[in-house]
């Protein structure tokens, strides 16, 4: 006689790029064992794992390699909070006195923070100006652990749309590799800097902890930001 099966809960959560409403999944036992070797994995496994993970627990509905990184950490962290448990423990150093504590916060209260002053479209001159997308989960993961100036370039590389002049708009998809190179390794450092602003304007997963430090009462408040930070 063939076991009985069991019916997995589904839930709903509003992602964040998008505003509509996707179904999920907590993990089950199989998906957690995998969760489980993410502290030993390399930056490439750990990507991998985490969009598998995204994409089983959504029901395949998304094209999660098209997905911002936002998008993939949030989504994640509601999996973890369902999955798993609502609390994560975290550390904390006194602000006061330096000493360290442990203090803990909800993940359901974590939010994707966006910035007024964002754009996608960055003018490198008074004519010419690029056309931005954001990076996706691989792009964040593999700058995050590398920051030789061949990644960084290849991030930035990967999340332009196209290059526009006047009327005239140039679809990164038509240009060369070599030709991309050409353009951005032209441009002056305080132009360069225009787009380092859009990464470090864009949307973030970002948890606020508010705590008392246990030495000196000292009240601390602390920013979470980015899925490594989360991986407790």
């Amino acid at each position: 006689m063939a076991l009985p099966k069991l019916e997995v809960p589904t839930y709903e959560l509003v992602q964040p790029s998008t505003n509509k409403k996707i179904r999920f999944r907590p993990f089950l036992v199989k998906e957690h064992k995998v969760l489980l070797t993410m502290a030993e994995a390399s930056e490439e496994e750990v990507a991998r794992i985490v969009k598998e993970l995204v994409d089983v627990c959504t029901f395949n509905q998304l094209r999660v390699n098209d997905l911002p990184h936002f998008d993939i950490e949030y989504i994640f962290m509601m999996l973890r909070a369902r999955s798993i448990s609502e609390k994560v423990d975290v550390v904390i150093t006194c602000a006061n006195c330096n000493q360290t504590y442990d203090t803990s916060f909800n993940i359901e209260n974590i939010k994707v923070e966006t910035n007024d002053n964002f754009s996608d479209k960055i003018m490198i001159n008074e004519t010419i100006g690029i056309q931005m997308k954001y990076p996706n989960f691989e792009s964040v993961i593999n700058v995050f652990e590398n920051e030789n100036i061949e990644v960084v370039l290849k991030l930035v590389q990967n999340c332009i749309r196209g290059i526009f002049d006047g009327e005239n708009f140039y679809d990164i998809k038509e240009q060369t590799n070599e030709e991309i190179e050409e353009f951005l390794l032209s441009l002056t450092k305080d132009q360069f800097t225009k787009i380092e602003e859009f990464f470090l304007l864009s949307p973030k997963v970002v948890q606020s902890i508010e705590s008392d430090c246990p030495h000196c009462n000292h009240h601390n408040y602390s920013r979470i930001q980015g899925l490594q930070n989360f991986f407790v």
